[in-house]
Order: structure tokens, then sequence, then C-alpha cells
């Protein structure tokens, strides 16, 4: 459907990241062509788009049809109003007037109107650190049963994830994408331990996996795919 809104609103809105972000907002993408536009997406919730022309969409994410793949996303929905289509590209892209490089070309087609601009997910940035494995489900980690702690080491600006299984070293790329990290391939060494470790965790729950996360007096859960969780504290 189509809806007003008070467009100056979102935009000044749509600077706090941070409150963004802890509002439920996965990704946003703005522009200046052909006007001002803003796009929040919620992927547990809602699609809202604003531009200075007058133009206001609302709908829900479950809406949208999805084809996606490591170089693109396209996103479609028909609405009484008419079609929207979302196509999100890998490609460094500035919008000039507001100088942030950004990771994703974004163009929101509405019927014949298309606006061009750029965007990107958001992240929580208590992310960025390093954490130490201390429970599994409600299993505390004992330290003198493996070789050394689990702990992974997250760098959301670079993307990559290291650290160890509790054997072997580990490492990999990710995005993290609002509420959810997606973990490409995970590499490890090969040494051979007489220990514990969690590399079938690793192999199966999240290597090339997207994990769902949140934080909890301080610490990090992620709520993996089987339905497992996995707590972690901050070294």
């Amino acid at each position: 459907m189509v809806t007003s809104a008070s467009n100056s609103n979102n935009m000044q809105q749509a600077k706090d990241l941070k409150n963004l972000q802890q509002s439920g907002i996965d990704f946003l993408a703005e522009g200046k062509q052909p006007s001002n536009w803003i796009l929040t997406i919620n992927y547990d919730d809602t699609v809202r788009f604003t531009a200075d022309d007058g133009l206001a969409l609302k709908f829900a994410y479950n809406q949208l049809k999805k084809d996606e793949n490591e170089e693109r996303r396209i996103f479609t929905v028909a609405l009484k109003s008419g079609n929207v289509s979302i196509k999100i590209n890998e490609k460094i892209c500035t919008v000039t007037t507001i100088g942030e490089v950004f990771k994703k070309e974004v163009n929101v087609v509405f019927n014949n109107t298309t606006y061009s601009g750029c965007g990107k997910f958001l992240a929580d940035e208590n992310l960025n650190a390093k954490w130490l494995l201390e429970k599994i489900g409600n299993t505390p980690v004992v330290k003198n049963e493996y070789n050394r702690l689990p702990q992974i080491n997250i760098n959301i600006v670079e993307g990559t994830l290291s650290g160890n299984d509790g054997c072997n070293s580990i490492r990999g790329k990710i995005e993290v994408q609002g509420k959810r990290i997606k973990f490409y391939q995970i590499l490890s060494t090969k040494m051979g331990c007489n220990k514990k470790s969690i590399e079938k965790i690793v192999t199966a729950q999240i290597s090339g996996q997207i994990v769902s996360y949140y934080f909890k007096d301080g610490k990090l859960h992620l709520y993996l795919p089987d339905d497992s969780l996995m707590i972690f504290k901050k070294v």
C-alpha cells in the first residue's frame, strides 16, 4: 500500500544508525536520484521506502519474492498501487553528497521510476571483539577438557573471523546482516588433538551458514540452525 509519511523526519532518523539497528533495521539504503530517498528493511518485519517526491511505501518483508546469489539480491512484490523491485548488487558505491562509501549498489523500481543509490547492512558494533566460548547450550565449557578454550575473533569492518575450535586454528569471511551473521566457508588447520574440540559444530552449524545472534548480560549468544545455542564471553 502507499502511505503518507514525513520524509524529512525519516531522512534525519536514518542518520542515527545505532538507533536504527537497535530498532530492528537490518538493511539501510539511501540515494539522491531522482530525488532524496531512504529504504529500510527489517528481515523479521517491515520494508519501508520514502522519497522526497512524495512516494511512501510500506509492506511486510515476507511478501517479497526473493532471488539471491553471491553477487546480487533481487526482491519483488506486487502491491495494489504498483510493482516494486529492489535490486542489491555487490559493488562499491558512493552517494556523492553524503560522501560515505558503501558496499552495495541499490536500485528501487516502482512502476516506471528507478531510484538509484547505495546501501549496507547494519550491525551491532559490540560484535567487534574476541569471544571465549563459555557454554554450549546449558553445558559449561571446562578449560582442562580442551587443549585451549575455543575462541572467535570478529572484525566487522574487514568482514573476517579468526580463532580456534579448541584444537585447530580457524579463519574465514563473514558478513554481518543486521541481526544475523553470514559465515562463508571456515578453514582450519589439521593438527591432531587428544582432547575435545568444537570442530563438528563449526563444520555443520557455522561454516557456510547464516546464524542469528543477540547479546544478553554482556555475552554473545549464537543461535545455530539446528536450534542449539553457543554462549561466549568477551575477552
